[in-house]
Formats: C-alpha cells, sequence, structure tokens
C-alpha cells in the first residue's frame, strides 16, 4: 500500500489526457518460511505468503478510483495471537476486496474518499479442520468515507466513519442446540441465542501528524483516537442468576495512540544512512455492559468484560542505499498492560483471589530488508513475546507463557 500511496502522489503530477482515464497498476507479494516456539516446543515449518493487487485509476483532474483485492495466508503462527493451553497448531487465510474513491477538491489540499469492502477470513484450529468449516471463520462487510487534508506534505489530519457487520456463519453456542438443560428446563443463559458473536460496528477515527518545531522540523508527531461501537446482535446480557434480561449487550472501545519520531542522517563505515527512532504510547479503554456467570463456581461478575490497557515502546530503523529501495535494519519493543476493570483471577486450583485479572505483555522483534534485483528484497525478522499474569488457572487459554518466531523469504513490489 505504501506503493498505491506514492503512484497516487506522481498521479497528481501528470498531465491527464482528455476523455480518457490514466491508470497505473500495483502489485506487491511477499513470501515467506519459518518455525513457532511456544514455551520450548517448536511447530513444524511454516510459511506465509501475502499478495495484493489493484490499480489507481485516474479518471479525471478531481476523481481517481483504486480497486483492491488482497490475500493473505499465514502458517507460521503470530506471536501475538490468543493461546489455547498447549497448543501450537493454527493457519489463518483471508481474502479483502475494497474499492475506494479519491475526490480531490479542487483549490484546497482536501480529499473525500468513499469505500467499500468485503473480508473473508478462515481459521483452523486443529490439523483435521478443513478450510471452510471453521469455527470461527467469519466475513466483514463494510463502507465508510474519511475526509483527508494534506496540508504540508507528508503530514495529513484526517477523520472518517466507518460502518460494518461481522457474521461468524459457522459459530453456533452449544447451549443453543439443546432447548432444555438436563433437568428438563428450558434454557435461557447467555449462551441459548445461536449468533452470539455476530456484531454490528460503527467506528470513528480522528488523526494526525505534523512536524515539530513547524519552520525548523526536527521531530515528526503522530496521534490518533478511534472510538468503536459494538452492538452484539443475538447476545443478550445476563443476570446474577445467569438467566438473559431484555437488553443486548453493546462495547464501546476508546483507543488513543501516539508518537514521537526523530529521523537522523548519520554516517557509519564511511557509508551515508538514515536513523529512524520513534517512540510509541497507546491507551485504551472497553466500557461492556456484558456480565458473567461462572456455573462452576456460581460466581457472578457485574462489568466483566470491561478492561483497560495502556503502552509505549521504542522503534528504531537503520537504512542506507537508495532512498526508494534502501537496506534496512529494524528493532522495537513495546510493554502493554491489559487489566479488567471487574473480572478476579484465579489460582491453579480455580479458585477466585479477589484481585483483579491482568496481563503484562513483552514483544521485541528484529527484523532487515535487502534489495537484490528491480523489485525483489530479501527480508528476516524474529519476533519474541512473553505473557505475566496473576491468573493461573490456565485449563482454556494460557496466561503465563512465551512464545517465538522466525520468518525467512523474499518479496517482490511493482
Amino acid at each position: 500500500m505504501r506503493r498505491a500511496a506514492w503512484i497516487l502522489a506522481a498521479l497528481g503530477l501528470v498531465p491527464g489526457r482528455a476523455g480518457a482515464a490514466e491508470y497505473a497498476p500495483v502489485f506487491n507479494a511477499t513470501l515467506l518460511g519459518g518455525q513457532y516456539f511456544y514455551e520450548g516446543s517448536n511447530s513444524n515449518v511454516g510459511g506465509n505468503a501475502n499478495v495484493v493487487a489493484g490499480a489507481i485509476i485516474k479518471a479525471d483532474e478531481q476523481w481517481s478510483v483504486l480497486p483492491t483485492y488482497a490475500a493473505n495466508y499465514v502458517g507460521t503462527k503470530s506471536v501475538t495471537e490468543a493461546v489455547p493451553a498447549g497448543s501450537l497448531f493454527q493457519q489463518e487465510m483471508d481474502h479483502r476486496a475494497s474499492l475506494t474513491g479519491i475526490y480531490s477538491i479542487l483549490g484546497t489540499s482536501w480529499r473525500f474518499k468513499p469505500s467499500l469492502s468485503y473480508k473473508y477470513e478462515f481459521l483452523k484450529q486443529t490439523r483435521d479442520e478443513t478450510w471452510g468449516h471453521g469455527l470461527f471463520d467469519f466475513e466483514k462487510i463494510g463502507l465508510g468515507f474519511e475526509f483527508e487534508n494534506e496540508y504540508r506534505q507528508p503530514f495529513t489530519y484526517r477523520v472518517g466513519l466507518d460502518a460494518f457487520r461481522i457474521r461468524f456463519p459457522g459459530y453456533q453456542s452449544l447451549e443453543s442446540r439443546a432447548q432444555t438443560d438436563p433437568m428438563g428446563n428450558p434454557l435461557n443463559r447467555v449462551g441459548f441465542n445461536k449468533n452470539v458473536l455476530d456484531t454490528y460496528n460503527i467506528q470513528m477515527t480522528a488523526a494526525g501528524s505534523m512536524p515539530y518545531p513547524r519552520e525548523q522540523p526536527m521531530l515528526a508527531l503522530q496521534g490518533s483516537y478511534i472510538l468503536t461501537y459494538q452492538r452484539y446482535i443475538d447476545q443478550n446480557v445476563i443476570d446474577a442468576r445467569d438467566q438473559l434480561t431484555g437488553g443486548g449487550r453493546n462495547d464501546y472501545l476508546q483507543s488513543l495512540g501516539g508518537s514521537v519520531g526523530l529521523p537522523l542522517p548519520v554516517r557509519l563505515f564511511d557509508t551515508d544512512c538514515r536513523l529512524d527512532s520513534k517512540l510509541n504510547v497507546s491507551l485504551a479503554y472497553n466500557n461492556s455492559n456484558q456480565n458473567y456467570f461462572d456455573a462452576r463456581t456460581t460466581q457472578y461478575f457485574a462489568d466483566a468484560y470491561s478492561y483497560y490497557s495502556y503502552g509505549l515502546g521504542p522503534a528504531l530503523t537503520l537504512a542506507w542505499g537508495e532512498a526508494k529501495h534502501p537496506t534496512a535494519v529494524s528493532a522495537f519493543f513495546n510493554y502493554t498492560r491489559f487489566q479488567y476493570v471487574a473480572r478476579q483471577a484465579q489460582d491453579s486450583n480455580g479458585t477466585y483471589t479477589g484481585s483483579r485479572l491482568g496481563q503484562n505483555l513483552y514483544q521485541a522483534g528484529l527484523s532487515g530488508v535487502h534489495p537484490i534485483a528491480p523489485g525483489f528484497s530479501l527480508r528476516a525478522q524474529v519476533n519474541m513475546y512473553w505473557a505475566r499474569s496473576n491468573n493461573q488457572f490456565e485449563q482454556s487459554y494460557s496466561y503465563n507463557y512465551r512464545t517465538a518466531n522466525y520468518l525467512l523469504g523474499f518479496s517482490y513490489e511493482y
């Protein structure tokens, strides 16, 4: 997509031909192979592949259209994926098609961008699971628009609104398949409804970047605010008796993000280089009206799905060679604190401790890219992840673990 943005900028400088649309193809592909490690155990060697194909079509001086198709396959599990207890296996594949319009408002630096998209994601959790029949396969249909002002290249500020639906066609709760409990009484619990994971969503985004100081910039500042409203279509709120109430579940997720970047020219071993350093910070709060009833211990927790998180970490990139296709080495570290508002942690026997459930997450990575031919680059990356929590009950999911992966391969960009 960086290539697409560059082509779009270039098209703005190319005189158009009367009565004829101009277009430029966009194609990016990446193929990587590697392994995933979990607590000293390792998966088989797998591969990751990603393809993005599209075109910039410029109809006139104001209108451009960007149709895009993207396919992604993940055979080497990401270190940040949720970990079912003791599980190494997970494969993902998704396909996404989108259509974005770009309308330049004459006499201004504003652009209006309406969009329409469709995505289907396939998830295999076990080796014998068949593609297309996964329990957590989902589709996402979305439309939206964005206003963007590039007041000083490459700095912009933008606001946008998106609406999308997420549907899990293969997921049905076990309780929805049985209308009564073992005693013959009608079920009326949270899992009684069929499509408990399906949601309607509305997302508002405001983001911007600016140089500092403005006259003689030394730093690049970025910030964003995202508010996402999520309405669960078929999930009712439960009460202290684990019974359904008349209201449905609604979540409001607010996210703040920011970064400070410092680009510096440096000279190493008689070579001119560019060192980009960045400090990233984030803050999020999810407010949910859903509660939780533990049938095993008959304990009830109100406001059980509300949580907040905060994080920060540095990132460094050292690049040299051709400006558009440099050789580069990057490293990053990030710390995130995840804290539930009301849900309690459990000891190894499942007894609730009275302390709020929390988790500390540490992620580090090292990567490199080296061009080897026009459009082709070698790529390598290593990622590590540590999770530590005050929750010791891990029958379903692990809360305390270490994961890592490595990936080697190449990319092509046209």
